[in-house]
């Protein structure tokens, strides 16, 4: 039997929860959040899913200490700030065999270090993956064996208004070096972000607008827009001298020189996390980025962020309240 808990009931968590329910695995799950309304909501959720017979239990708890003392899968959904917390306190008192961790990953400089220690010193440095999930998405897939071979340049470009600059960068970063097997990003480029720092929807965290560049030493380029128009429309194109590659997610279609080239297939956090854990637990890999490449990707973005957001606040810290 499988032992699987989310630590985290609210939006992503209660999804995460959802995607377990179809996992082909016989399972007992604990779900953690210290808030009963989140619980609750993560409970209608999972109601809503058909039943699985192979899930023997599962349990809503308020206190990490009350879940089991082994443990095969922990996902980790909360907020970016109590993160790294929450893991060493979990890796202090239980024994686990995987993780899954939400992003961005953690808002200070120095968890990206500290972590990484840890899950060497706990045998999971293997076995930690980031929940990038673009990589899952068969369309994607087919679009880095199309480029794999390819050796000339290669121009990423996601541009529109109010996604999420802060937040959701991460997720496109990623895509990129997917894409183009090219992980040798350089420090970001933010001269052309918006001076104004916004409140984030959720509470404590903060957003950004504007535009932020990088390239890599092979020459590959990274230019990430989002706007504070409304008027800007969204794009994803990715670009070679042979091919442009224009990406609707909405559509769900990919076009290659304004011909239709495929489908996305794109999937929502509920319809993955049932395949994500029955990869995990039955063959002990993943297609999602480990946490050594992850947070290697998160750096290249948030230790410029972290200047940007010192000299626009005054601050003299080593994080950014992004999450």
């Amino acid at each position: 039997m499988c032992h699987i808990a989310i630590i985290g009931a609210g939006q992503l968590g209660s999804r995460h929860l959802q995607g377990l329910k179809s996992a082909r695995l016989p399972m007992r799950i604990q779900v953690v959040d210290s808030s009963q309304a989140a619980l609750d909501t993560a409970r209608d959720r999972y109601e809503q899913i058909e039943t699985n017979p192979q899930i023997h239990s599962i349990d809503y708890l308020t206190d990490m200490d009350q879940l089991d003392a082994e443990i095969d899968l922990v996902i980790i959904a909360t907020g970016s700030k109590p993160r790294a917390t929450i893991l060493k306190e979990l890796l202090s008192k239980k024994r686990v065999s995987y993780l899954l961790l939400e992003k961005v990953l953690f808002p200070d400089l120095k968890s990206y270090h500290t972590i990484h220690d840890l899950l060497q010193d706990k045998g999971l440095s293997g076995k930690t993956w980031i929940n990038c999930t673009r990589r899952l998405f068969q369309g994607y897939q087919l679009l880095q064996k199309e480029l794999q071979n390819y050796t000339g340049i290669i121009t990423y470009e996601k541009n529109g208004s109010n996604w999420g600059l802060g937040c959701n960068t991460i997720h496109f970063i990623d895509h990129f070096a997917f894409l183009t097997g090219d992980t040798d990003i350089q420090p970001f480029d933010l001269s052309a972000l918006d001076p104004e720092i916004q409140a984030s929807k959720r509470p404590g965290y903060v957003e950004f607008t504007g535009t932020i560049t990088s390239s890599t030493k092979r020459g590959n380029i990274l230019h990430i827009t989002s706007s504070s128009r409304d008027d800007v429309a969204s794009q994803l194109i990715i670009s070679t001298d042979q091919a442009r590659y224009e990406i609707n997610e909405t559509s769900d279609t990919i076009t290659k020189n304004g011909q239709f080239w495929g489908n996305i297939g794109m999937k929502y956090q509920s319809q993955l996390t049932g395949l994500v854990a029955e990869q995990i637990l039955q063959q002990g890999i993943c297609a999602l980025p480990s946490y050594t490449e992850s947070a290697r990707l998160h750096l290249t973005f948030l230790q410029p962020l972290v200047k940007f957001y010192n000299n626009s606040t005054g601050k003299n810290g080593d994080n950014c309240p992004i999450t």
